[in-house]
């Protein structure tokens, strides 16, 4: 990392302070406590694996699938709407919902086609050395856009000071997923996964002025850590994406 990218990631830490955090480990956003998908209550954190909570049955013998069936993204589960869903996207939710799973989908299809070790061939249906990977957005709450655009336009406003406002008064979007992970043939569940996420902190937050930018971007974080999850060695630490970004759009 060069010396104006450390630089960088000092400003974007400090003013997150400046807005009364004590640390970049509080950009995390607190976990969920499930949505149902899976039973989140009897998982637990474990540090090898970038999400909040995770479970693996033992004993698999992974060598014997080659191939992974992305399932359509389940929205029944999203958590109950906050104030401003309600009144800024009213008749909208729906519509929402679907276009982020569309994209979830996709998104995770895409990274395990372009893993760059092949582990896993992406199918449009499960064969007998298929895993299916079941996705579910289980909350899923936009950015304050009125909020952002606000502190954009203010004098000396930027989207870093924006994005740190969020951070200090909790008006912040959010999204959650749960995900569990089958053989094909018997349906049997071999690994759980769940997590959720808030916006990161960049220098110039323009992804913040359209509605659910941030989601996806926390999607893409969690679709390039799966590929990583899914070439773990035993032993190895998959950390989690980084709460900033050096990128503003």
């Amino acid at each position: 990392m060069n010396s104006n990218a450390k630089s960088l990631i000092g400003l974007i830490c400090a003013a997150g302070m400046a807005w009364g955090l004590t640390s970049c480990a509080e950009m995390k956003a607190a976990p969920s406590t499930g949505g149902g998908f899976v039973p989140v209550a009897k998982m637990q954190q474990d540090p090898a694996f970038p999400f909040d909570k995770a479970w693996i049955q033992d004993g698999i013998d992974w060598q014997g699938y080659r191939t992974i069936y992305v399932k359509p993204v389940d929205t029944q589960y999203l958590l109950k709407s906050n104030w401003w869903q309600q009144n800024l996207r009213q008749g909208q939710i729906n519509k929402d919902a679907q276009t982020v799973a569309l994209y979830m989908q996709q998104r995770f299809k895409d990274a395990f086609r372009n893993d760059p070790q092949r582990r896993f061939r992406v199918v449009e249906s499960p064969g007998p050395d298929s895993v299916t990977l079941e996705l579910a957005l289980t909350e899923l709450v936009p950015s304050n856009v009125v909020m952002e655009a606000a502190a954009m336009a203010a004098p000396g406003g930027s989207g870093l000071a924006a994005t740190a406002l969020d951070y200090a008064t909790g008006a912040l979007s959010t999204v959650a997923f749960e995900a569990r992970v089958k053989d094909a043939k018997t349906g049997k569940v071999l690994a759980m996964f769940a997590d959720r996420e808030q916006p990161k902190l960049n220098p110039v937050d323009l992804k913040q002025l359209t509605w659910y930018a941030e989601a996806n971007e926390a999607i893409d974080d969690w679709a390039d850590e799966s590929v990583k999850v899914a070439n773990k060695r035993p032993n190895e630490i998959v950390s989690r994406a980084a709460p900033f970004s050096l990128k503003p759009w």
